[in-house]
């Protein structure tokens, strides 16, 4: 396996953990927290799927 898909996979665990977190931490008074969390697993998608993108087209720079 690649690095990209390694990163890729990392990207997505990420993701999936923090939603696990936020959702957990939701019936919790740490409602800022919860929103960080979330918008971080937003993000991890976005860039799995941008990096995703980039490599069905071939553009993925290596590291």
């Amino acid at each position: 396996m690649d690095g990209a898909a390694n990163d890729l996979r990392m990207l997505r665990y990420v993701a999936q953990i923090t939603r696990r977190l936020a959702r957990m931490l939701s019936r919790t008074r740490y409602q800022m927290l919860v929103y960080f969390l979330e918008m971080t697993a937003v993000e991890a998608d976005s860039l799995a799927a941008e990096q995703d993108r980039r490599r069905e087209a071939g553009n993925l720079p290596r590291n």
